[in-house]
C-alpha cells in the first residue's frame, strides 16, 4: 500500500472554509430571525401602549355615562322649574365634569351655562333625545371660546317621556391632562379621532405633530410617506371605515414613526398613538465573512454566544422599560400590575406597592396556589373566576370587572379590574397581563346613587318602578326547568294602626314588614313594595318536579304569615295586626309580569275574602 501525503494546511483550509460557509447561514437565519423579533416586538409594545390608553379612555367616558345617567334618574323626580333644588343635585356630580347644565328637547337653556347654539344639531344631543345616552362626534365651542366635548344623557319623567336632557361637558385642556397623565413623552403623541376622520383632542403636543384640531388624519397621512411594506393610505383608509386595529410606520419631516390606530366603541372613533422609530442597526456589525481561519471561526462563534446573550438582555430591557410605564400610572391612579403566566405553568406575581393598596403583603404564587387569591374576594363577586376562565378560553382584546376585596380586618373595598391576553405566534396562550387599581370611592358612590334611585324611601326594599322593571326583565330571561314565584303581600287590619295608634306606628309596621321579608328570602329575591301596606317578592327556583315545588310555596307562604301576626300599642291601645297573601307561579300561571301579578292578586282577593291571615296559590277554579 502506498503512502498518502496529506497536506494538513489545505485540509485546515478547508475544513476553515466549511466552517466559515456554516457561520455565514447560521448568521443570516439568525440575524433574519433578530429583525423579524425586533419588528414583533416594536409592534408589540406599540399595540399593547395604544390598547393601555385606549382602555382608559373608554373607562373614562363609560363611568361618566354611568353617573350621568344616574344624575339624570336622581332629577327625573324633582321639580326641574326650582333652580336651587335642581344645582342641589347636580353639585353631587359636578367633581366629574367640567360644566352640567339642563336643557329641553328644544335646545333652549334651564339651568346651567352651557352654550346652545346649533346644539339640536349635535347627534350626541339627537341620540339623547331619542332617548339614548351619547357622546358627541365633535369639538364645541364653549363659554369664553373654549373647546369642548359633550356627553347628553336623557331625563325621564314617571311615565318615561323624555323632556329634557342633561348636558356633561370636558375642556380640550382636561382631556390634554388625563391623556398625559396615562401616557407621555417628548417622543409620542396620542389623539383621538371621530367617526369622520378628524382629530378631536389629544396629548398637550397633538398640535406639534398634526396641526389645529379638526384636521383630517388621513389627509395628514397623504403628507407623509408610508414606510410599512404592503400598507398604503388606501389601506389605512379601508381598515379605519371597517373599524379594525391597524399598525404602520411613516416618515414625516426626516423622522420615522410607527402609529397605531385603535377603535374605541363610542362615536365609532380611534385612538391614535404615534411614536418615533429607533433605527435598525447597520449590517455592517455582523463580522465581516472573510474569516478564513481556524481562530476567526473561534471567534465567530463566540461572537454568535455574545450576539444571543444581548438579544435576551435587550428583550429583558424591552420588558424593565415596560414595568417602568406600568409603575409610573401605578402612583397616579393607587393601582398595581399584575402577570399571571398560564403557560407552561401557572404563576402570579405583581409589580408596585401592593402592601399600600390592600394592606397585607404579596408574594408569587406558584401552581395551585394561585387560587388561594379568591380567599379574600367578596362571595357575591366570586363569579369573577368563571369569567376569567371563559375570557380565557376565547380572550377578547380587553378584560374589565368590578370586584370587592377584604383587607385584613375584613373590611370589603371595591377594585376595577382591567387585562389583556399577550399570546404566542401561533395563538397559544401565554399570559395575562392587567392592572388593579383602587376604586372604592367613585364605585360606592355610584352604588349609593342607584340605590336611592331605586329604593322606597321608607322600608329600603326596591319601589314599585324598580321591582316591577327587574321582575319583568327575570322573567324575560326564562331558564329551563326554572320556575318563578309570584308572593303578592298585604296586612289586614292595618287601616286600624293608622286610625287608632297614629301613622308613627303605621309607618312602623310598614318597615317591619319590608325586614322580615327580606330576612326570609335570599339576597337573590326581589323584593319590594308596591305602595301603601302592599308588597311583592319574586324568586326563582329551580324544582325536580311539581311536589317539591308545591312544598317550597307553601313552607316561604307560611313563614310570611307567622313573621306578620304582631301587635303594635302606645301604651294605652292595642292594635292586631296580620297579613293576606296571594301566590302566583310562572310558567304555570302566565310567562310574563302583567299575568303573573294579575293572578296573584286573583289569590289574595280570595285570601281577603275567606277569612285573612292565610296564603292562597292561585287556582283556575278562583
Amino acid at each position: 500500500m502506498k503512502n498518502v501525503k496529506i497536506n494538513f494546511s489545505k485540509v485546515c483550509y478547508l475544513i476553515v472554509g466549511i466552517s466559515v460557509i456554516l457561520i455565514i447561514a447560521i448568521f443570516s437565519n439568525y440575524f433574519d430571525n433578530v429583525k423579524e423579533s425586533a419588528w414583533e416586538v416594536k409592534r408589540g409594545i406599540q399595540q399593547g401602549n395604544a390598547r393601555f390608553v385606549s382602555g382608559y379612555i373608554e373607562d373614562l367616558f363609560k363611568s361618566r355615562i354611568t353617573s350621568l345617567e344616574l344624575l339624570a334618574d336622581v332629577i327625573s323626580d324633582v321639580d326641574i322649574s326650582n333652580n336651587e333644588i335642581v344645582s342641589e343635585k347636580i353639585a353631587t356630580e359636578r367633581a366629574l365634569f367640567d360644566n352640567i347644565s339642563l336643557v329641553d328637547t328644544e335646545g333652549t337653556l334651564i339651568y346651567g351655562r352651557c352654550n346652545t347654539d346649533k346644539i339640536t344639531d349635535d347627534i350626541g344631543f339627537k341620540s339623547a333625545v331619542g332617548g339614548q345616552s351619547a357622546i358627541s362626534d365633535n369639538m364645541a365651542i364653549g363659554n369664553n371660546a373654549n373647546k369642548e366635548l359633550r356627553v347628553f344623557s336623557p331625563v325621564r319623567d314617571k311615565d318615561d317621556n323624555i323632556h329634557f336632557v342633561l348636558v356633561a361637558s370636558f375642556l380640550s385642556s382636561t382631556l390634554s391632562d388625563y391623556i398625559e397623565h396615562i401616557d407621555s413623552g417628548e417622543d409620542k403623541c396620542i389623539a383621538v379621532m371621530n367617526s369622520k376622520g378628524r382629530i378631536m383632542y389629544g396629548s398637550s403636543n397633538m398640535e406639534d405633530v398634526y396641526g389645529r384640531g379638526g384636521v383630517s388624519y388621513l389627509a395628514y397621512l397623504k403628507n407623509c410617506g408610508i414606510t410599512s411594506p404592503g400598507i398604503g393610505i388606501d389601506d389605512i383608509q379601508y381598515s379605519i371605515r371597517k373599524q379594525e386595529e391597524i399598525f404602520f410606520e411613516y416618515r414625516h419631516d426626516r423622522k420615522s414613526y410607527i402609529a397605531t390606530a385603535i377603535p374605541i366603541e363610542f362615536s365609532d372613533g380611534y385612538i391614535i398613538y404615534m411614536s418615533e422609530s429607533d433605527s435598525a442597526k447597520s449590517d455592517d456589525e455582523i463580522l465581516s465573512s472573510n474569516a478564513l481561519n481556524l481562530i476567526r471561526v473561534l471567534a465567530a462563534d463566540i461572537f454568535v454566544i455574545f450576539l444571543v446573550l444581548i438579544y435576551f438582555i435587550v428583550n429583558r430591557l424591552i420588558t424593565i422599560k415596560l414595568l417602568n410605564n406600568y409603575n409610573i400610572l401605578d402612583k397616579l391612579e393607587n393601582a398595581i400590575v399584575f402577570d399571571y403566566l398560564i403557560y407552561p405553568k401557572k404563576r402570579i406575581e405583581v409589580h408596585g406597592d401592593f402592601e399600600s393598596l390592600f394592606g397585607r403583603e404579596f408574594k408569587t404564587l406558584v401552581g395551585e396556589a394561585v387560587y388561594d387569591v379568591y380567599d379574600v374576594v367578596h362571595e357575591d363577586d366570586a363569579s369573577i373566576r368563571g369569567r376569567l376562565h371563559k375570557f380565557f378560553d376565547n380572550p377578547d382584546d380587553k378584560f374589565s370587572s368590578e370586584i370587592r376585596v377584604a383587607d385584613p380586618e375584613g373590611n370589603y373595598r371595591w377594585y376595577r379590574i382591567t387585562g389583556t391576553m399577550i399570546n404566542e405566534k401561533k395563538g397559544k396562550v401565554q399570559r395575562f397581563v392587567g392592572r388593579i387599581v383602587n376604586a372604592d370611592n367613585q364605585i360606592s358612590t355610584e352604588k349609593n346613587l342607584t340605590q336611592r334611585a331605586e329604593n322606597d324611601l321608607l322600608t329600603g326594599v326596591l319601589n314599585k318602578k324598580t321591582v316591577e322593571s327587574k321582575i319583568a326583565e327575570v322573567i324575560k330571561n326564562d331558564v329551563e326547568n326554572r320556575y318563578y314565584i309570584f308572593y303578592m303581600v298585604d296586612l289586614d287590619n292595618f287601616k286600624s294602626v293608622n286610625d287608632t295608634l297614629g301613622h308613627i306606628y303605621g309607618d312602623t309596621a310598614i318597615s317591619d314588614t319590608a325586614k322580615f321579608l327580606s330576612e326570609i328570602f335570599h339576597s337573590n329575591s326581589l323584593v319590594g313594595r308596591l305602595g301603601g301596606d302592599e308588597f311583592v317578592v319574586c324568586l326563582w327556583y329551580d324544582a325536580f318536579d311539581e311536589v317539591s315545588l308545591r312544598e317550597y310555596v307553601i313552607k316561604k307562604a307560611e313563614k310570611i304569615c307567622e313573621v306578620n301576626r304582631r301587635s303594635y300599642t302606645d301604651g294605652a291601645s292595642t292594635v292586631k295586626i296580620s297579613s293576606s297573601v296571594g301566590i302566583s307561579i310562572a310558567p304555570m300561571h302566565g310567562t310574563d309580569f302583567e299575568a303573573l301579578y294579575r293572578r296573584a292578586d286573583e289569590a289574595l282577593y280570595n285570601s281577603k275574602k275567606t277569612g285573612k291571615n292565610k296564603y292562597t296559590i292561585y287556582s283556575q277554579q278562583q
